[in-house]
């Protein structure tokens, strides 16, 4: 990157993929819904434009920065530092709005409170409570854990933190046929990259306890938490 008409043209490429990618993504998901293709198309296909757009801010900012490392690599750490509550924010939104359970409609309960969700955003979502409307920070359930609550039948779908020193093939070729999980429904584990720590979305059959599959993760030496802060 050597002068800021090439930085622009950058960003013009970039923001012109972005707009072919999203169109190609309409077309896309018409055609699937027109052959009822499983959902887990749609699930892979919706993250591509999701993570999209991160990876290409990184791409602008580190251009931006080249041009000239110093003073610009030093303004893109202030600017960093007092955004930094925000980033978090949109990291964590990032995973959890790529669950496929995460839709409007859905009941959600993060500690004390529960609501149906009424609008998912970049930074968090609106949740509908007995007492009104409330905003919901992503970093907030990153604290405190989260339970989904399927709004038609009362089938739980529920989320749980992972550790183990278990591949994630291994953990899920351990848990797909238990008995309290039910079938048909989307099991997704994703990798935290860190601390062997995994993020476990999975739904509970009618009437089953959660303890029972908890009781079993910990037969298999995996251990749980709602947060993924474990205890050393």
């Amino acid at each position: 990157m050597n002068n800021w008409n090439d930085l622009l043209t950058l960003i013009l490429i970039v923001f012109t993929i972005y707009l072919i990618l999203s169109f190609c993504i309409f077309l896309i998901l018409r055609q699937l819904k027109k052959r009822r293709i499983n959902d887990r198309y749609f699930t892979f296909i919706k993250k591509i434009r999701l993570f999209y757009k991160p990876t290409a801010w990184l791409i602008c900012i580190g251009a931006f920065i080249s041009l000239d490392a110093l003073t610009h690599g030093l303004l893109a750490v202030l600017i960093g530092a007092f955004s930094l509550n925000q980033i978090r924010n949109y990291i964590s939104g990032l995973f959890i709005r790529a669950s496929p359970m995460i839709v409007a409609g859905t009941l959600v309960k993060a500690g004390k409170i529960k609501g149906r969700i009424n609008r998912i955003s970049t930074l968090g979502m609106v949740l509908g409570t007995d007492q009104g409307e409330r905003w919901v920070w992503y970093t907030s359930f990153d604290k405190v854990g989260f339970t989904l609550i399927s709004n038609q039948t009362n089938v739980q779908q529920r989320v749980i933190y992972l550790k183990t020193l278990h591949n994630g093939e291994m953990i899920l070729n351990l848990i797909f046929n238990h008995p309290v999980l039910a079938l048909g429904q989307t099991l997704n584990l994703k990798s935290l990259g860190q601390n062997d720590t995994y993020l476990l979305h999975y739904t509970l059959v009618k009437g089953t306890q959660n303890e029972d599959f908890t009781n079993f993760l910990h037969s298999q030496e995996i251990l749980t938490n709602q947060t993924e802060k474990f205890n050393s």
